[in-house]
């Protein structure tokens, strides 16, 4: 966005996202574009920033001579990537984290590779339990290179936001994370932890956590509890036109 920086774009696109859910429109289609930022008390060319940033989004269509179209459907936030304890809050479940194991260990060849770093490498691997109204529903193992450590309480670590971890413990910024998700069969401690009967079929995924910098901070694998956690994505048809 060349005129409007990203804090006063989400300002603005919270004010929009308001508006597309508690207001209906006639095919969808949205009031004019003066009409809007009128409304707004915006300028009609931030407007039609935020709105070109929705469409990348996935939120609105926009079509030259015609309008622009809400989509109702995106608005649901199963469309979208959260943490998990809000992705429990957000489907209705009283979320909790349960850690039952922290440990100094060895990098193995997969976990360096995922990491960028030496084979051999000293970890720290904190395994949790993602609870839903005290139910299992991710069986989670964080793998932290220890040389990456500022502080040396990680008895005391966070987990329900993984940027405070990375900010308190590592003196990091994280930018993003990179997701894999496979499926796979239950086995050994996995089942025991989400009570589930050894080699029942479930989604796990690999998670790489970086830094604003894009350095590596932390790899995470999540198993996933099909009652509690389902996989949904956005396709935006029109990012491929």
């Amino acid at each position: 966005m060349s005129r409007t920086n990203y804090s006063a774009y989400m300002a603005i696109k919270n004010k929009i996202m308001e508006i597309f859910r508690s207001e209906t429109f006639e095919k969808n289609k949205l009031p004019s574009e003066a009409a809007l930022a009128n409304r707004l008390g915006i300028s009609l060319v931030t407007l039609r920033e935020s709105l070109m940033m929705l469409a990348l989004e996935g939120y609105i269509t926009k079509r030259h001579g015609s309008g622009n179209y809400v989509h109702p459907s995106t608005l649901d936030y199963e469309n979208r990537t959260y943490c998990y304890t809000e992705y429990l809050h957000k489907k209705g479940f009283h979320a909790g984290i349960q850690l039952f194991a922290q440990e100094w260990a060895l990098a193995d060849g997969l976990e360096a590779k995922m990491l960028g770093i030496q084979e051999g490498e000293k970890l720290l691997v904190n395994r949790l339990v993602y609870l839903a109204d005290e139910y299992p529903a991710i069986y989670t193992i964080h793998r932290i290179p220890a040389s990456l450590l500022v502080r040396e309480d990680v008895a005391q670590m966070p987990f329900a936001q993984i940027h405070v971890l990375v900010g308190d413990f590592m003196g990091r910024e994280l930018a993003h994370a990179l997701n894999e998700y496979y499926a796979m069969s239950v086995e050994g401690e996995q089942a025991k932890r989400l009570n589930l009967l050894e080699g029942s079929p479930i989604m796990g995924n690999r998670q790489v956590f970086y830094d604003i910098t894009d350095q590596r901070v932390m790899y995470s694998t999540n198993c996933f509890h099909p009652d509690y956690y389902q996989l949904r994505t956005l396709q935006n048809w029109d990012l491929g036109r």
